[in-house]
């Protein structure tokens, strides 16, 4: 199986036994307001955390910088939700960090070529 997986998945274990309802990864119980709650709260975390430790970097972009990074990671968080099943989640995984190394790529690439 995937890397991606839990062990608990793979092969059974003690966190296999707790039963499903009583699981807070069983997000089906969750109501779409809490799992937003959730990624908000952890994008102002990641908000919080740039804005510590990189404060140089803050200043440098424009006010609506915060707002679009705690947007982009409530966002993530939301999309990853909508994916339930294993395979799909595996599969969203490895597309994503394609993208993100293309889109990493394609940019360094245009940044050398503006600063000639």
């Amino acid at each position: 199986m995937s890397r991606y997986l839990p062990k608990a998945i793979e092969n059974e274990s003690e966190h296999s036994k707790v039963p499903e309802a009583q699981s807070p990864a069983n997000a089906a119980d969750w109501s779409r307001d809490l799992i937003e709650a959730i990624a908000k709260d952890v994008g102002d975390a990641v908000v919080a955390h740039v804005t510590m430790m990189y404060p140089a970097a803050i200043e440098a972009t424009p006010s609506t910088f915060k707002l679009s990074l705690r947007n982009t990671v409530i966002n993530e968080i939301l999309a990853a939700i909508r994916t339930n099943d294993a395979d799909a989640i595996v599969r969203r995984l490895a597309e994503r960090k394609k993208t993100r190394r293309s889109l990493t790529t394609a940019y360094r690439k245009m940044r050398a070529d503006t600063k000639e």
